[in-house]
Formats: structure tokens, C-alpha cells, sequence
């Protein structure tokens, strides 16, 4: 449906008493039919005379809703031109044919050559279970091709599916028979412009897309507040003009693009010297060919402002006051949008909206047409077939989770956050929302089941960010480990800022999970220091490089030493451990780097919490963009030792089972830890990626470094009678200049000697700092 809007703007001023937006008119056009999707020609279907009769309904008479054709009658049709057939061989034309046989104890092996079956199953994107009540018709969308023979069960299944469609009014789709669609390969047709606004339609009714991730606001996505600025599409003499707006304190409906910088971005970006002609409809010539295809889309949906990151915020001659200002609003932003656009193609250039490439399924595939027969058996008009790689869940994770777009690292916040996606990839449209697992262009979804293990854990990663998970940091690290891996273009700039959405919106289920009316008081006061949060620093503390990751190249030098944005480098944090003691107290904080921090600038209370904030003469403690803060210790400092490397795998092996380490590594940079008495006695291991080459690495006494006692775990063995023994997890930290009491991080690593502990344990408690 497209509906145009009165702009809640003028040209000339910014009205801030200007009424809401409302619909002043509506058209609701009739939906496309395949065959004017497809062209006329291409619709038109050659079949046999078992083709010709072809009865959907003749599957609901099996349990396994399955259907069989013999192969060599399918390959002979096929031959004299029937397309159907023609259809499922190319689907089974790779396949392996099974192997038959009997083993009997005088005859042995004896192999059989029973006759062949294209067996087709009608399903429901992959789903296993029939409809609930026949009433509600078929409910099917593809065919799932597998090649046997009649009788025993043992088949092999096509790496192809032939998906099956039917026109949105048409009996076959009206008595719930087929839900798929086909619209084509062009992504700028009618079609795909309903079938986004149909997917954006069923989306109202979700109640987990029309709240925040916290549960403080509900979201009506048509009536949301602005952005600071938007750009207004507006219609100029049958001309699209352009307007970039202030807009804080107004609301209306608006669209998000997420976008891959470029040196093409870099040429159309807002600055202070072009800032007020764009307010005033100039400086909009240059724009890549992805915006002006965001703009026409936004247009076609009925929606007439959309916020890009680019345009809408300085990016230069303001020493960034404007993007630090802005970059904590985006969990905001893409919250509220009606929808997120993005595209995933490698090269940008040509835009979103170039038609799908000749040569990819399904677009390669002949649009095959079937007679429909409804449930009494009379032909009811048509449906339509094509084939298609199975399964979609493998085209999602191809064409959106391992695009290049994924690889940025503003798109994980910006994936998590938004409300809803529109996916345009170089194979057709995906939608995805928070409620539901994603679909695509043929109306089918993902089947959880059927993803890779890597796909279900991003899954389960954006299932888990919402009030409604009890352990809200259980989503916290792992997001962080995936972020690690992304690229940045401004890593010193925006580290901190590009997951600084995620954080507003942790921080304020961390501090209100009962969702009381008190959020905003109660979400000053958790504390939030460089990427961690306070509450749980001792277990934040413990990242480690990935075993798997390259040498880091280079740091972010405003961030801490103690924070896993202080290196550019894949990062992951420990299992937790049922049991586990924090041992060191937090005394006070700085959040500001300078020259000394023998005082901290706030004291720390309950080992979590700043004094009390005062709206009028306090600032905020929750700092979602916090990129630099130093910790005030008071804890067991100790000296011990580190060697060479643990090369083998027997040495790395039983490090980690005597660490209560989990999953044993099969290669990594692990150093043996000794005590300085005991120096042929390995105690432990230390993962050190900030230690600076020592010529005496792997000396007889090895190269004496603090460890901090952060917890203790217990490592718990036996079979009838259970033990336990304590396995220390420790900070190897330098101080930075001899007698100044200040430390940084080298590493960590875990320690479970039982005489090295007993010297821990022997340590008197110091106060320091690290920062």
C-alpha cells in the first residue's frame, strides 16, 4: 500500500508546534498476478499429459505428505518438452543414487537396481509438522525433492527444492493451499514494493517489535520521535528534491540506512561548511547511487524521511563535538525507524535496485505452471514452480550474514537494535524483525533447525537482547566477541561509540529488570568504564586474545590497558564457573586520563555503585560512550614468573585440564607460569598479548611479572567422592614506572599450584591503580 503524507515541515522553518503527520491520502493497488510479474511469455507452460493433471491436493492423502514420479517416465517427458519434468530432473540430475542391496550368509553382497522415484514432499519452509486443522488448507510452499525407490525408505536428497507459488487472490492462495509468491527479479518492481509493505504490515502486531530492548517505551514506528536531523524527500514540480532537517523534539515516521563507508561516503558528507545549504536543498548532487536508491525506496514505501549517518551528523570541522554527541542516540534512532534498509552486495556502485543476476537461483530457473485443483478436484485456475537452492537459510547466511556489509563494525549494534530489516542481497529480498526468524522474497522463513551452529548462535544472540533475559551480560560478552572481529574505519574514534546503543540499552535492564517506573534514576547510577560494566569487572576483566587471531598491529591509546578495546584483535572471554569467588575490591574510579591517579575522582560503594547522582549538581555516571577510566584496587598483588611456550599439545592439554579451562585449545600462546622458588615447577599459564619481546624469554628464571588475584574457581574431580581444588584466575600486569603504584595489563591466565597459591594467600592486601 503506498501512502503519502503531509510533510511536517515547511521549507523555510522548523515549526516545533506543528501538528503530527497524518495519512491525507490513501491507494491501495491491486496486487500483481506471476504472470505479470514474468512476462506473459515465460508464464506459458509446455506439459505432459500427467502434468496436465497434476493434484495438489492427492499429497494431504499420505502422512509424510509425500508424492512420488518415476524417473525414467519423468526423464522421457522431460525429453518431449514438458517443462515440469524437466523442472525435477534438473533437481536430481547431481544426485547420487542410492545403492541397494541384501547380504545373505551363502550369497554375500547381492546389489539390487530397483526402479527410481523423484519423491516430492510438500512442506512449509522445511517445517516437519502438518497444518493443525485441514480447514486451513495445505499450507505448503515447496516441494522437497529427494531421489529413491518406492518401498524402503532410503533416498537421497537434492541439493535443489522447487518452490511453488501462487498469484495473492487467486483460489490456490485463498483456500491456504500455497502461500508462496514470486516477484520476480527485478527489485524495483510493484512487487517487491508490496511484498515489503505486506512483511512491514504483519510486523505491527508483534509486541517485541514495538518496544524497546529494555521494555521502558513503547514504539509506534509511524509516530516515533525524529533523529536530531533527518533528510525530507520532497516532490518538486514531479522533481525529487532533498532537504536536510533539524528535527529534535518532533516525531513522524522515518526510515534507517546502514551503509558500508566508501571513498564515496567520504565525498558526500555533511561538514560545517555545507551543513546550511543542505537545510536550505543544496549540496545534494554528488551522492552515491545507494542513497538515490534509498531515497526512491523510501518514497515507494510512503515514508518521506530517512536518517543516514553520512548526511545527518557532522562529520568534519566541528573536531567531532557533533558525532560523539550523536553516536549514544543510535540505539534510539534505529529503535524507532519504521525500518532499517541495507544492501548487501560487495560493490555498492550500482546501488540497491539492479536486477538480480541472470545466472543465480532462482532467477536462472524456468517459471513452471501448474493446474490448481481444489479440494473437491476441479481445476481452480494455477500455480507456479521454480527451482531454487535449498535451503534459504543457507542464501540468508550467505548473501546477509557473510556479506561484507557484516563485516562493519557499526552493523552488529545496528542489526540488534533495529526493529526491522529490509534486506536488498544480489538473490532477492530478506525481512527481518525481532519477533520471528527472517523471510524471504518467496514468502518463506528460516527454519532454525536446518541453520549452521555459527547462524543458530546469532540467532540466539539477538533472541537473548531483550528485559526479558535474566542474565542480560550472558548476551553482553558474546556480542563483544563477535564485534572483535569487525572492522572499523575510525578504530581510536569509534571502538567505544559503535556498541555504545547496545550498552544505553543493557545498562538500563541491568539497572531496572522489574521494569519499575524509576529507570532513568536507577540507569545513572550503574557504572559503565571503557566497554565493561562495574558489576561484573571481575569476570569483564578476563578476556583473552583468540587462540585462533593474527598478531595485533596496532591500540587504541585512550583506552585503559585493562579493556579489551585497547587492542585491535579478536578477543573471547571464559566460560563462568558455578562457585566462583571475586576476590579484589574496586575503591574508586578516574574517569579521565592525566598525568597521576593517586586519587580517584569517585569513590565506589557496595563494589558497584558511585555516590548517589544528583540531577541538579551531579553529572550522569552511566557514560555509554566511556572510552577511557582507571581502576582503584585494593587487592593481592604478587610476583611470579613467566617462561617459554607451551608448545605441545600434551603441555597444552594439561594446562587446561588443571585450570578447569574450557574448550582445551589445540594451538595457542600460552606461556608456562612458575614460582620464583620453584622455577621448574609449572603453576599455571599466562596468555600475555601486551608483553614486550625480552631477550630472556626463555631463561633458566623467565621474566618476573605482577599476577592480581581477580577470583578463585574450583576445579571439582572424582567419581564417588567429589573434590575440590582451587584454581586461580589472574591479571599479569607491569607497573608503569618503578614506585608509582600504577600498573597495566600484559595478559592473563590462571594458576592452580597448590604452593604458589598458598603464597597468594600469604600476600598482605595493597591499594593501587591500573590504567
Amino acid at each position: 500500500m503506498l501512502r503519502r503524507r503531509a510533510s511536517l515541515i515547511s521549507l523555510a522553518t522548523i515549526d516545533p508546534d506543528a501538528e503530527p503527520y497524518h495519512d491525507d491520502w490513501e491507494y491501495e493497488p491491486p496486487p500483481l498476478s506471476i504472470g505479470a510479474v514474468c512476462g506473459a511469455a515465460e508464464a506459458e507452460t509446455s506439459l505432459c499429459s500427467r502434468c496436465q493433471n497434476f493434484d495438489i491436493q492427492s499429497f494431504s492423502k499420505s502422512t509424510d505428505r509425500r508424492k512420488g514420479f518415476l524417473l525414467k517416465e519423468v526423464e522421457a517427458a522431460a525429453a518431449e518438452g514438458c517443462q515440469f519434468c524437466r523442472l525435477l530432473l534438473d533437481a536430481v540430475k547431481d544426485i547420487e543414487k542410492p545403492d541397494y542391496f541384501y547380504t545373505n550368509v551363502f550369497m554375500g553382497v547381492t546389489k539390487l537396481s530397483p526402479d527410481l522415484y523423484v519423491h516430492m514432499t510438500i512442506s512449509d519452509s522445511y517445517k516437519d509438522e502438518n497444518p493443525a486443522s485441514p480447514s486451513l488448507g495445505l499450507q505448503a510452499n515447496r516441494f522437497l525433492i529427494e531421489l529413491g525407490d518406492r518401498f524402503s525408505g532410503m533416498k537421497s536428497p537434492s541439493s535443489h527444492e522447487i518452490c511453488i507459488a501462487a498469484d495473492p487472490g487467486s483460489p490456490a492462495a485463498l483456500n491456504g493451499d500455497i502461500l508462496g509468491r514470486y516477484i520476480g527479479g527485478d527489485p524495483s518492481s510493484t512487487s517487491h514494493y508490496e511484498t515489503a509493505q505486506n512483511w512491514l504490515r504483519a510486523c505491527t502486531s508483534h509486541s517485541k517489535c514495538n518496544e524497546t530492548v529494555s521494555g521502558s517505551i513503547r514504539i509506534n514506528p509511524y509516530d516515533a520521535p525524529f533523529p536530531t536531523r533527518v533528510i525530507e524527500i520532497v516532490r518538486e514540480d514531479d522533481r525529487q528534491r532533498l532537504y536536510l532537517r533539524h528535527t529534535d523534539g518532533l516525531h513522524g515516521a522515518y526510515i534507517t540506512l546502514t551503509h558500508r563507508w566508501n571513498e564515496f561516503t567520504g565525498q558526500c558528507i555533511t561538514t560545517t561548511s555545507n551543513i546550511e545549504g543542505r537545510l536550505l536543498g543544496e549540496d545534494f548532487e554528488q551522492l552515491p547511487q545507494l542513497f538515490q536508491d534509498a531515497f526512491t525506496i523510501a518514497e515507494k514505501l510512503g515514508i518521506t524521511f530517512i536518517w543516514i549517518d553520512s548526511i545527518c551528523i557532522i562529520q568534519q570541522g566541528d573536531d567531532y563535538v557533533d558525532w560523539r554527541r550523536e553516536a549514544p542516540k543510535m540505539a534510539q534512532y534505529y529503535q524507532f525507524s519504521v525500518f532499517t534498509l541495507a544492501g548487501t552486495a560487495e560493490d555498492m556502485t550500482d546501488g540497491l535496485l539492479q536486477p538480480y543476476a541472470k545466472d543465480a537461483i532462482p532467477w536462472s530457473s524456468k517459471l513452471v505452471r501448474l493446474p490448481y485443483r481444489d479440494k473437491s478436484h476441479a481445476v481452480a485456475g494455477n500455480f507456479y514452480c521454480f527451482r531454487r537452492r535449498l535451503p534459504v537459510v543457507e542464501d540468508y547466511m550467505d548473501q546477509v550474514w557473510s556479506s561484507i556489509l557484516f563485516r562493519r563494525g557499526w552493523i552488529l549494534q545496528e542489526w540488534l537494535l533495529s526493529k526491522r530489516l529490509l534486506w536488498y542481497t544480489p538473490h532477492g529480498l530478506f525481512f527481518e524483525c525481532q519477533q520471528e526468524l527472517p523471510r524471504s522474497y518467496d514468502q518463506s522463513q528460516l527454519t532454525f533447525t536446518r541453520a549452521s551452529s555459527d547462524l543458530q548462535a546469532y540467532l540466539r544472540l539477538k533472541a537473548s537482547f531483550h528485559f526479558s533475559n535474566i542474565d542480560i551480560l550472558s548476551f553482553w560478552y558474546p556480542v563483544l566477541e563477535v564485534y572483535s572481529g569487525q572492522h572499523l574505519t575510525k578504530p581510536e574514534l569509534d571502538c567505544i561509540l559503535a556498541v555504545a546503543g547496545l550498552a544505553k540499552e543493557v545498562g538500563s535492564i541491568l539497572a531496572n529488570p522489574s521494569r519499575r517506573p524509576s529507570l532513568e534514576s536507577d540507569t545513572q547510577n550503574e557504572v559503565y568504564v571503557a566497554g565493561l560494566w562495574l558489576r561484573d569487572i571481575h569476570h569483564g576483566l578476563l578476556w583473552e586474545e583468540q587462540h585462533t587471531a593474527k598478531p595485533w598491529t596496532s591500540k587504541v591509546e585512550e583506552a585503559p590497558s585493562w579493556s579489551w578495546a585497547s587492542l585491535f584483535t579478536l578477543v573471547r572471554w571464559p566460560e563462568r564457573s558455578k562457585g566462583t569467588k571475586n576476590i579484589f575490591s574496586v575503591t574508586g574510579l578516574c574517569f579521565e586520563r592525566k598525568g597521576r591517579h593517586d586519587i580517584p575522582d569517585h569513590l565506589v560503594f557496595n563494589g558497584c555503585r558511585l555516590r548517589p547522582y544528583i540531577a541538579l549538581t551531579e553529572r550522569p555516571t552511566f557514560d555509554p560512550t566511556n572510552m577511557f577510566s582507571c581502576l582503584h584496587i585494593r587487592g593481592k598483588l604478587h610476583t611470579v614468573n613467566v617462561r617459554g611456550y607451551l608448545e605441545t599439545k600434551e603441555n597444552l592439554k594439561n594446562a587446561a585440564l588443571s585450570t578447569n579451562y574450557s574448550p582445551v585449545p589445540k594451538s595457542c600462546n600460552w606461556r608456562a607460569v612458575c614460582s620464583a622458588f620453584r622455577p621448574d615447577i609449572i603453576a599455571g599459564w599466562a596468555s600475555l598479548e601486551q608483553l614486550s619481546p625480552h631477550p630472556t624469554a626463555c631463561s633458566d628464571f623467565g621474566i618476573a611479572v605482577y599476577a592480581l588475584h581477580v577470583s578463585t574457581r574450583y576445579l571439582t574431580y572424582g567419581l564417588w567422592i567429589k573434590t575440590s581444588v582451587p584454581v586461580l584466575d589472574v591479571l599479569y600486569l607491569e607497573e608503569v614506572e618503578v614506585g608509582s603504584n600504577s600498573f597495566r595489563r600484559l595478559g592473563v591466565g590462571r594458576i592452580s599450584d597448590p604452593q604458589l597459591i598458598q603464597e597468594f594467600d600469604g600476600a598482605e592486601e595493597r591499594d593501587f591503580h591500573i590504567v
